[in-house]
């Protein structure tokens, strides 16, 4: 309850953190002396880009308009390079390129390929792309954005009560905004142990079933393949994409040795580049991680370096409008 309501705070600071931020950039007071020292590399990650630049709720989200310009300060300021040789270079087989950033995207949007690509292509830019094997050519969601098209479509408390579960109720008769309530909601349910929160999610999907729409369907497995061919590295990011923290470790091995078996069946590659879901992690998930993968990336903000675990390596999530993202790069600090 504490969590809904404190979504609700109007933070004054994080208006005046994004003047900053716009007016290091537009000033341009970044730089390059400033910009990621001697042994140390950045990596972003995205999930999707869309053709409109607000979402479900009118929210600012990352149109294909601003990525372009994402991508052309990054190729402008940086050394863009493949995950895979920023590893290696903090693995000391190579010399880490001056100011590295690798971008990488996570889940396997068909978007990647008909947005993404032709932008990196138009930059000369690399890019990793970690698959969520189970999702690939099915009319499958990812849930959170299931529950916001639930959420959008339909009245908030009629949801809620449909959960079956008291603590959702309960955030549904807060008087809660829509967007506010889902994002409560969404975030109490990773909370939970995975087969908890699948029967949440299964009983929602059931009582309001939404088509997939086309900014959140996923890649066939052709169009994967045509990915791979116009020179995107490709990483497993498990099977389902469950919160591995939240599933027992038997299942978490499954998961771990379905998603990298199906890539190289599909591919004919075995790939070495891991995704966290969400980007938890655990000592004991690091350790069957380790069994089948090289590297593996986290959500944990930050700058890579060579002392950074290859198996925890930090990303910083790409915000919206590009001077936030020069913001992060340059002063190494998160929204």
């Amino acid at each position: 309850m504490s969590r809904a309501r404190g979504l609700t705070r109007q933070d004054w600071m994080y208006w005046v953190k994004k003047g900053v931020k716009a007016l290091t950039y537009y000033a341009g007071l970044h730089p390059a002396s400033l910009r990621l020292g001697e042994g140390e590399a950045a990596i972003l990650f995205y999930h999707k880009v869309q053709r409109r630049p607000v979402g479900v709720w009118g929210e600012p989200v990352l149109d294909v308009h601003e990525f372009e310009r994402h991508v052309a300060f990054l190729a402008r300021e940086y050394q863009p390079v493949h995950l895979s040789e920023l590893v290696a270079g903090l693995e000391g087989q190579t010399r880490l390129p001056r100011r590295a950033v690798a971008l990488t995207f996570d889940d396997g949007y068909r978007n990647n390929l008909y947005l993404v690509a032709p932008i990196l292509a138009r930059h000369g830019i690399p890019a990793t792309i970690f698959i969520t094997t189970g999702l690939i050519g099915t009319d499958g969601w990812m849930w959170g954005y299931e529950l916001e098209e639930i959420f959008s479509r339909h009245p908030p408390e009629q949801v809620c009560h449909a959960s079956g579960d008291l603590a959702i109720i309960r955030m549904g008769s807060l008087g809660l905004s829509p967007r506010v309530l889902t994002s409560a909601c969404v975030e109490y349910l990773k909370d939970l142990p995975h087969a908890s929160m699948l029967d949440i999610v299964e009983r929602l999907r059931a009582r309001f079933p939404v088509p997939v729409n086309d900014e959140n369907r996923f890649l066939s497995w052709d169009e994967v393949r045509e990915l791979a061919s116009q020179g995107f590295e490709l990483g497993a990011h498990t099977r389902s994409h469950p919160i591995l923290t939240r599933l027992p470790l038997a299942e978490v091995d499954r998961e771990l040795r379905a998603s990298r078996d199906m890539l190289e069946k599909k591919l004919g590659v075995r790939p070495r580049l891991f995704s966290y879901p969400n980007g938890a992690t655990s000592p004991e998930v690091t350790a069957l991680v380790s069994r089948y993968f090289q590297a593996a990336v986290t959500t944990r903000s930050g700058l890579c370096t060579r002392e950074s675990g290859l198996l925890k390596l930090p990303r910083i999530g790409a915000p919206v409008p590009v001077s936030e993202l020069a913001f992060e790069l340059v002063w190494r600090l998160t929204p």
